[in-house]
Order: C-alpha cells, then structure tokens, then sequence
C-alpha cells in the first residue's frame, strides 16, 4: 500500500461576523483509519469538515494533504484526492439513481463517460446494495436509500482499482443522520471496507455509541474548540464526555468486553 498522505490542520479558525465557529484548531487525521468528530450541536463540527475538505476557507490557519496546502490543489486534482458527503443532498427533479452515481465520475472525464466510468457506477451500486434501482427516478427513493445512492457517488468519485492505489480521503458529514439502524449499519461498514484501499475517513456522528463502534481516532469538539483527543473508544475520557454534552455519563462492557455508554441528566 502506498504511503498516505498526513492530513494536518494548522491553527484553523473560521469566523462570520463576530461569531466565531472554529478557534484555533490542530489536529491531524490518522491515515487508513476512521477518523471520528464529535460533539453537541453547535460545537463546528460540520464547519471544520468542510474546512478539512477543501469546500471552505478558513479564517486563519491552513489545511495541508501532504506538501500541499488544500486551498492551493486545483479543483479537479483535488476532486481526485477526496470526496464529501453532506448531510443533506437535495434533488428533486427525475434524474435516476444511475445518473446520480455518476455525477461521481465527474472528474474522471471529458465530455463522455467511459465503459470504465460506467462500470464503476455499476459497481458502487452493487457495493451499496442499489444495483436493482439503477433506473428508478431518483427522488422516488426513501431516505435511506438515498443516503445509500449518494454514498455510492462519493465512492464512485474516488474509486481506485489498483493493486497500490493512490491515497485518497473520504469525508462524510452525519452520513447517518435519520437513518434507521440497519441503514446506519450498512453505510458505515461500507465505508469502512474503504480503509483497506488506502482511504483515509473522517466523518461526524451524534451517536456516541455508534461512533465507539466504528471509530479509530476521536476528536471531541466543544463551542468551536478542540477540547480532547482519544485513540481507540476505551480513551474517551468520561468526564469530558460529560462536560460537553452537559450529561452523566456511565461505561458498561457486554460479555466480549465491548464498551458502550449510558447516559443520564
């Protein structure tokens, strides 16, 4: 597998008017591994992934992949490095879930998509679990299967097929949000099989027990700040925890020793 890229936040800040959202943020996302922000609502969250990715100027500071400050990688390069997945995707004229996927592949080519573009449509659609709704319009879908349509797209984007393939980086923005468990499930496993391709996740989730689930390295947010940093779920420092979402917080451990939260006002 290819060296990945560090990815590094430097001292980011992110104002609007005399609000500021971001303050003074360093981190660097661990590569091959699920990076996971967390937070209440309001903490910035969903503003620093948009500064990480590329899609929003930071105030102050700066964004590097590698050598490479984010801000300076031409659009389309760029494109080819990462992928972002919003929370909310809204499309509401009769485009077809195959249309959709390839707006992914978008970057890969000029004019007209190719048989291999194609064909990887046809596979993230397979890898979703969407193939047999590849000409269903779009809009007609529940919100779970949309959730799933654009998680394909994104992939689609940053598709790679080689036996090495270049480091690439995919946010995901509450890619669960709304989403009953099944589908919750679904998409984080498969954005997890991702890791073993030399992709590197972040992502924010509000539930703090899906999150220690799935998550390699946490960062937990709070009024804009970095306020702690874990390794491995076992880390997250309970009273941080319970200081920023303003709850009480207990540890239990099922009979594999797996730990999940309980949480009381």
């Amino acid at each position: 597998m290819n060296d990945s890229w560090p990815v590094v936040l430097e001292d980011v800040s992110y104002s609007i008017g005399a609000a500021q959202l971001v303050r003074a943020v360093s981190m660097n996302f661990a590569a091959n591994r699920m990076n996971v922000i967390l937070g209440p609502n309001g903490a910035g969250k969903s503003t620093l992934m948009r500064i990480a990715a590329g899609r929003l100027a930071p105030t102050s500071g700066r964004v590097t992949y590698g050598d490479d400050n984010v801000r300076a990688i031409e659009p389309r390069v760029l494109a080819l490095r990462r992928a972002f997945l919003s929370q909310h995707v809204e499309i509401d004229f009769a485009i077809t879930v195959e249309e959709v996927v390839l707006m992914g592949r978008y970057p890969h080519f000029s004019g007209t998509p190719s048989a291999h573009d194609r064909e990887v449509v046809h596979d993230a659609l397979r890898l979703v679990g969407m193939t047999s709704r590849r000409r269903q319009a779009y809009p007609t879908l529940s919100g779970g299967e949309q959730q799933k349509v654009q998680l394909a797209r994104v992939l689609a984007q940053i598709w790679r097929e080689e036996d090495k393939p270049t480091p690439r980086i995919l946010f995901l923005d509450e890619p669960t949000a709304s989403l009953d468990i099944h589908y919750q499930l679904h998409i984080l496993d498969i954005a997890r099989s991702f890791l073993q391709r030399n992709c590197t996740i972040v992502m924010t989730l509000h539930d703090l027990n899906l999150a220690a689930e799935y998550g390699d390295r946490f960062f937990l947010m709070h009024q804009g700040m970095l306020v702690h940093v874990a390794e491995g779920r076992g880390n997250l420092a309970r009273d941080t925890l319970e200081q920023v979402f303003d709850v009480r917080t207990r540890m239990l451990a099922d009979d594999r020793g797996n730990l999940a939260f309980r949480f009381f006002l």
